[in-house]
Order: C-alpha cells, then structure tokens, then sequence
C-alpha cells in the first residue's frame, strides 16, 4: 500500500496578434482575445468540463478518500472569467468538496523566480489574492512554473512563507535524491520539498498512447498495482490537466481509464493525498541539493526557454525594462484598447491596474 499525491496544472498563454513594424503608433492592444476565447473554450470542452466532472464524481463516490492538488494560473482564470465564468462555476463546485487543493503559482506562469525575485513575490501574492476570492482557500503549497526549482527557490519559497514546494524528481539533476520522498533544500528549514515521480507521472501523460512503448496499451489496474507496490513514504504524480481530453482525447478512453485506476487505487488500500496534507503528515527524509535550475521539461532544464543567445537575450532585455516600465506610471497607456499589463506566453511584469480589453466580449466561442 502506498501514499500517493496527485496534482494536476493548467495554463492557457494570452496569445498575440500580428503585430508588425507598420502597426507600430495604431494602438497599443497586442493580444488576439478572440483566439484566447476560441482556444479557452475548446480546450475547456474537450478537457477542463469532462475532467472537472469525473474528479467530482470520484470525490462523492469515495466518500472523499480520493482528493488531489490543482494548480491553475491566474492567465487561465482570468480568461475563463472574461470569456467562459461556467467554466468559473465548474472549478468552484471543485472547490466546495473540501478534497481539492488549489495550489498557488507566478499569476502569469512566468520566470520570475529566477529573474526578478520582487516580481515573483507580486506574482505570488496577486495568485493567492486571487484563489482566495474565487475559492475561498490560502495554499501552503507552492508550484512554480514548470516545476522550476534550485536551491534558491526553495529559499524563496521559504521566504514567501510555503510550506512546501513541488519539484520534479529527476535524478539526475539531484544530489542525495531518493524517489518518492520528500527533502528540504541546504539551508531550508521550513520548506518541505515535494518531488514528483518523473517516470511514473510521464507514463500517464506521455507514454500511454505510444504504441512503441512496452507497456503498450497500459492497463488501469496495472498501472494501480505499480503504485500499491511503490516504496517510499508517498509517489508524487503530476502533469498538465490538458493530459485528460485535450493531448489524449476521448477516443483513447483517458477517462475511463482515469475513473478505473483510481478506483483501483483505493480498492488495494492506497491512500490519496492532497500537496497540503503531504507536507503536513510526512517528514523529509534528508537534505537533497540542486544547485541549478531544474524543471519538468523533456531535457530537465531551462533550454527550451533560455536555451539559445537570441532567447537568453530577450529575457534579459526585457526584465532590464521592469524597473522603468513600473515607474513610468503612464496614464495614456489605458486608454481604450489599451492594457497597463505587458503579457506574452511566459509573462514577465506586469502593472497593478485593471486589465482593459476591446468590445465587445466574447462568450461561449467554438472553433468550427
């Protein structure tokens, strides 16, 4: 029998328009908030309505045993209040089980933490403002983006007042790692870091589908028996929500698969935990160092970010702006069409005024 913590992440990008050198003096709305709305909604059709649903429904069925972490950014709520408050009112049925813990994340799913630690702290704040209101819930628990963490962000994470940290598992990025245990980083005393099972949560999110894969096709009750027979004090699963329905669809049976293994789950005497109660219960184990910034990505690192000198570049260019663009405190940027906040897929700053978008809004949008 094993502990086993769950803990999915959503995030949908402000997308862009095409805004070329001839636009520049037109206006200043940089954001296609019609292709937002349109990708919001069927991706929320094809994964967030069906997911939301079947964890509701596992949740009575068991009485409550089985509860998990979701962490959603504050981009993806701030869109589905604009453009789908439904899918709003599906998140908030979530919340009323008591058996889901709303994690809390950078607001805009952003690099903050490595390149600008006021800007993090902001971020951090506006996200747990913004949970509160809409779930009525303050986590201790804290997933950075793409499970971004070194040593130093576990040290800002303590600083913040996190009582845990979720981390990916990867041991070959980690010196003193033992999976499925928790640690504390050098010099953390307060910090528990929660690693998840890299192999095991990749198993459910991409190799399940792959026909060249041994294990092809996957069986829910096998991949319940792996984790009864775990060893450690609690296997760590993560992955994107958009792993149920929209990167595997329906016709792969994702979510019947999803329903039975969990319940397979139980069945053996495994035990579900929430981030929040696994920091709370279970002791780390040791100090585990990781002295670069480690991530959740296929290569374990920041490449597919920072990978390249034109990347590496623009990222340093644009935080150099962040002092004067907070300081500029200009009036004329919120004029209509206009928004105070500069936002791109991975934001980097923002401005601490309303957020102001074109007429008229758009509701309940399909792509056809």
């Amino acid at each position: 029998m094993s502990n086993i913590s769950l803990t999915f992440v959503a995030h949908q990008p402000n997308r862009l328009i095409h805004y070329d050198f001839f636009k520049i003096g037109e206006h200043a709305f940089y954001e296609d908030d019609d292709l937002n709305a349109r990708v919001l909604s069927t991706v929320a059709e094809r994964c967030y309505f069906p997911a939301n649903r079947l964890m509701k429904q596992l949740i009575e069925m068991t009485e409550g045993k089985f509860r998990f972490g979701l962490a959603l950014s504050g981009v993806i709520l701030e869109q589905a209040l604009y453009h789908r408050p439904d899918l709003i009112a599906s998140f908030k049925e979530l919340a009323e089980t008591g058996c889901v813990d709303f994690l809390t994340m950078p607001y805009y799913n952003s690099l903050a933490s490595v390149y600008s630690p006021q800007e993090f702290a902001e971020q951090i704040e506006e996200h747990r403002v913004l949970i509160k209101k809409l779930f009525h819930q303050e986590s201790d628990v804290l997933m950075n983006t793409g499970m971004l963490y070194s040593n130093a962000i576990a040290a800002q994470a303590e600083t913040l007042g996190f009582k845990g940290i979720m981390a990916d598992g990867n041991p070959a990025m980690l010196k003193g790692f033992q999976s499925n245990e928790v640690f504390l980083a050098p010099w953390v005393y307060t910090t528990t870091t929660i690693f998840r099972n890299r192999e095991l949560s990749n198993d459910l999110a991409v190799m399940r589908t792959n026909p060249e894969w041994p294990e092809y096709p996957l069986s829910p009750t096998t991949f319940a028996d792996w984790l009864t027979h775990q060893q450690g004090s609690v296997t760590t699963l993560s992955m994107d929500y958009e792993t149920l329905g929209e990167r595997q669809s329906d016709a792969t049976g994702v979510f019947e698969f999803w329903r039975t293994m969990i319940i397979a789950c139980l069945d053996a005497g495994n035990r579900f935990m929430t981030p929040s109660e696994v920091v709370r219960e279970i002791k780390p184990l040791s100090v585990c160092e990781c002295t670069q910034e480690m991530t959740c990505s296929t290569f374990g690192t920041m490449s597919h970010w920072n990978g390249n000198v034109m990347q590496d570049e623009a990222i340093r260019k644009i935080y150099r702006l962040e002092k004067p663009v907070k300081a500029a405190n200009d009036e004329t940027s919120r004029t209509s069409g206009g928004s105070f906040r500069a936002r791109t897929t991975s934001i980097i700053w923002k401005k601490k005024t309303p957020l102001l978008r074109m007429p008229p809004p758009l509701t309940h949008t399909s792509i056809t």
